[in-house]
């Protein structure tokens, strides 16, 4: 694709300080430094840096020109080069038709308007699926589950019976939604006996499920992920736990059963949070930390067990000066 910075800036919001008619093709990072592509900065410290690239075009804000090169203005040019990149986004899956030859899609299940059914993909009875919805090949939807409208689901996207997905949800490829949730109890043998997991996931507006990720279905009632919370690759949510709105929760995260996440909350690679702990609407969860207890306060927490970033650090440094005065 070939697009001149007037088309962009007119589709994108942009007031353009360049050539109107000059053409990108693709977008970049500062770093990948590739010619022909648009890139972004967010601060006046990359302007030299943006300056002595081969990149010909930036997203910048107004107070941060880039000499010699077109610019694109934008208070928010992080936000704005996601539209930017949208527009040069591969079409994920291209059907000749609409509902495929060989999926299976039961007799009683109620598609919308427009919805793309892939090769392979299995929908179970009385599914209901809203408008515009694609589900790509070898996906499978069980029974009794409901999507919304203008929802994408990857290959190999499993949704099991009685789940349901809002609006506009993304589940990435090999993601599992449903699956039964980790309960056993011992018999006097000490044998494990499977306790019957019977409730659902409600997955909220807005929200996407990275590659490889697991929503394990409630005991009882049900698992929540609430509107707009993002879930990256490999992340495992237990049964029960309720997840709030707009939460960024990074990849390998760990998150146990009937714990509840507020909104807002972030949580870096590989935190582990116990079961039925709560944390409160705004904290952040540094990286490989453990959160062993509730963490009600909003801010900046770390370590194992998490607690405040600042004594955490304090702690590290402690640590570390003891460790050299013994030659360690």
């Amino acid at each position: 694709m070939r697009l001149t910075l007037a088309d962009l800036a007119a589709r994108c919001d942009l007031e353009l300080a360049g050539t109107a008619a000059a053409a990108i093709t693709g977008v970049c990072g500062l770093s990948d430094d590739l010619p022909d592509c648009i890139s972004f900065i967010i601060n006046r410290d990359q302007v030299a840096a943006a300056a002595r690239s081969r990149i010909p075009a930036f997203v910048t804000r107004p107070d941060a020109l880039i000499p010699g090169k077109h610019n694109l203005l934008h208070q928010h040019p992080e936000i704005a080069i996601c539209r930017v990149a949208a527009m040069f986004a591969p079409v994920a899956y291209t059907p000749s038709t609409l509902l495929a030859a060989n999926a299976s899609i039961a007799a009683s299940a109620q598609l919308g308007a427009d919805v793309i059914v892939g090769p392979g993909v299995v929908i179970g009875e009385r599914v209901v699926i809203g408008a515009r919805t694609r589900l790509l090949p070898g996906s499978i939807v069980l029974d009794d589950v409901r999507i919304g409208a203008d929802c994408l689901l990857y290959p190999r996207v499993v949704v099991r019976e009685q789940c349901q997905l809002g609006d506009r949800v993304i589940i990435q490829p090999g993601a599992v939604i449903g699956g039964d949730g980790f309960g056993f109890v011992t018999d006097a043998a000490g044998n494990p006996i499977k306790v019957p997991q019977v409730g659902r996931v409600i997955i909220g507006d807005d929200v996407e499920l990275g590659a490889n990720s697991t929503i394990d279905r409630a005991r009882f009632t049900d698992t929540v992920i609430g509107r707009g919370t993002k879930i990256d690759n490999l992340v495992i949510v237990a049964h029960n736990v309720r997840i709030g709105e707009n939460c960024l929760i990074a990849a390998q995260c760990g998150i146990a059963g009937s714990s509840r996440l507020g909104d807002r909350v972030r949580l870096g690679g590989q935190v582990g949070v116990i079961g039925h702990v709560a944390i409160g609407d705004d904290v952040v969860v540094l990286a490989q930390s453990l959160v062993t207890k509730d963490l009600a306060q909003p801010g900046t927490y770390a370590g194992t067990p998490a607690m405040p970033a600042r004594a955490w650090r304090a702690a590290v440094a402690r640590f570390r000066r003891a460790g050299r005065s013994r030659g360690c």
